[in-house]
């Protein structure tokens, strides 16, 4: 009942009726992308499982090489035998197929492929081990003090973990410094031959203003979200880690984004991103396992909540996607703008493999990234 309360008082204006959080209950943080000022927060310093939102880290370092003209949109991704052997979720082409860095991205940022993000590290580092040395080099460079990466999709893996302030940190960078590329992260679906494949951030599609950015799902982290939302030129950023379900998850950000906007979120006003909670708590890292995907973990309370979120709306067609070494015919499709669909190419590629809707059950973890 109490996760329940949450997200009712969440979609509210006033943070002062909010119960208190309970230990299975979310970290959260959001912040003033323009200002860089921090407006509310919950556990931020708290390590935690960053899941899938690894990927915006994934994104930054392509973002900067391409800033950096070290790799074109255009420039080929080729799938190895090291990125094919990922779990899913994955687009699961043969090794040696071959992708743009473009719909490498798409493919990535909009259906958290793993295959595709591990692709796109080599590509971007050389190799999958150098990407990683450069992913925990940049997290250094911006201050995520508390955050360790160990691979460039966020499976589960032994000492990789973050905090809602150092998710904060990378995404209000990627944001403020990357305006070029913001619209992958708004990307709805994508139309992979006669499927279309929907992005797990249903803020995109059920709150207005809402532009960006990543999901996440492991069982120890629960359910993950970074969201962005722009209202009258004003872009907020809220992080959510731990959430009970994907519903919930997209609650709880959507709460915390009226709440912003509204101005129910003024008692931290003014404390500078950078230097707040710069070092993370001595608290041993987030484990949800028990409670997310064992044999006790609590059903369907947290979608039984006021909705923050208005029903779905259209906001963009299907963006397709080609592969050059997948496509009947052959040669790599050219990069398209973001948020245009690439025409001339064979529809009919390999369809990717998608995702279980929830833990499969207590132990799988490989199978278990983000939705």
């Amino acid at each position: 009942m109490r996760r329940t309360l949450l997200i009712a008082a969440l979609s509210l204006c006033c943070f002062a009726s909010a119960p208190a959080l309970s230990a299975t209950d979310p970290a959260y943080i959001v912040v003033d992308a323009g200002k860089g000022t921090v407006l509310a927060h919950d556990n931020s310093d708290r390590r935690w499982a960053p899941a899938s939102v690894t990927k915006v880290m994934t994104a930054y370092l392509t973002f900067k090489a391409l800033k950096a003209g070290q790799i074109k949109l255009s420039s080929p991704v080729v799938v190895s035998a090291n990125a094919l052997a990922e779990p899913p979720s994955k687009m699961g082409y043969k090794v040696g197929t071959v992708v743009t860095v473009d719909n490498a991205l798409k493919m990535m940022i909009v259906r958290s492929a793993n295959d595709i993000a591990v692709a796109l590290a080599e590509t971007v580092g050389g190799s999958e081990a150098n990407f990683v040395k450069m992913m925990n080099a940049e997290a250094q460079r911006l201050g995520m003090n508390g955050t360790t990466f160990r691979n460039p999709n966020g499976l589960p893996a032994e000492g990789q973990y973050s905090t809602a302030r150092d998710l904060a940190v990378l995404s209000r960078a990627t944001w403020m410094q990357f305006p070029e590329y913001r619209d992958y992260f708004g990307i709805t679906a994508i139309r992979a031959g006669n499927k279309v494949l929907r992005n797990y951030n249903s803020l995109l599609d059920h709150y207005r203003g809402a532009n960006g950015m990543k999901t996440g799902f492991v069982c120890a982290s629960g359910f993950n979200v970074v969201a962005t939302a722009t209202k009258n030129g004003r872009t907020l950023i809220a992080v959510v880690l731990g959430d009970t379900s994907a519903a919930a998850r997209a609650e709880t950000a959507a709460g915390l984004l009226n709440r912003g906007f509204n101005g129910g979120l003024g008692g931290l006003m003014g404390q500078n991103l950078a230097n707040f909670r710069s070092r993370p708590s001595s608290a041993a890292p987030a484990n949800l396992h028990e409670e997310i995907c064992g044999k006790n973990r609590a059903r369907g309370e947290a979608d039984v909540a006021v909705s923050a979120l208005g029903p779905r709306f259209v906001v963009m067609e299907p963006v397709k996607v080609f592969t050059g070494g997948a496509d009947p015919v052959g040669g790599t499709a050219a990069a398209a703008p973001v948020g245009a669909t690439q025409g001339g190419g064979p529809v009919s590629i390999p369809l990717p493999r998608l995702r279980p809707q929830y833990p499969a059950g207590a132990s799988g973890p490989a199978k278990l990234i983000a939705q």
